[in-house]
């Protein structure tokens, strides 16, 4: 199952109802490719899984080095369409990010999950990842 890297506003469009499987509150298309186009200006890439026109899994991540961890991969966002969840489309992409990671010599990979989403936890646990910390936020 290959991966393609998202760039064109017509791709990032394609994957719009894969992400509001993980982020329902997303209103509209058009506001989308506005947000991602914004993020990749800031160092977000997107990849996904198509199948046809449509992509069917997806994941946000970014490059950054920070002094707590160093270098890193940190994970936006890891979505995959409901039905197709047990047949490998999501270990695919993250397979895919930590294969980027250790070419780009990262020290780790990160990410942060809903306390809700046990099957993602279940599934983060498997490879290997550890629960390190609280993410805190504060609205403004």
């Amino acid at each position: 199952m290959p991966i393609e890297n998202v760039i064109s506003p017509d791709k990032i469009n394609a994957c719009f109802e894969v992400y509001l499987e993980l982020r329902p509150h997303l209103e509209n298309k058009k506001d989308f490719i506005k947000k991602v186009l914004l993020q990749q200006q800031e160092g977000f890439q997107l990849a996904a899984i198509f199948e046809g026109e449509e992509a069917v899994a997806a994941i946000g991540f970014r490059f950054i080095t920070t002094f707590a961890w160093g270098k890193i991969l940190y994970i936006d966002d890891l979505t995959t369409k409901t039905h197709l969840h047990g047949k490998g489309y999501r270990t695919a992409p993250l397979d895919d990010a930590i294969k980027q990671a250790n070419e780009l010599h990262c020290n780790q990979v990160h990410l942060d999950s809903g306390y809700m989403r046990n099957k993602a936890h279940r599934l983060y646990l498997r490879y290997g990842f550890e629960l390190t910390s609280h993410h805190f936020s504060l609205k403004l």
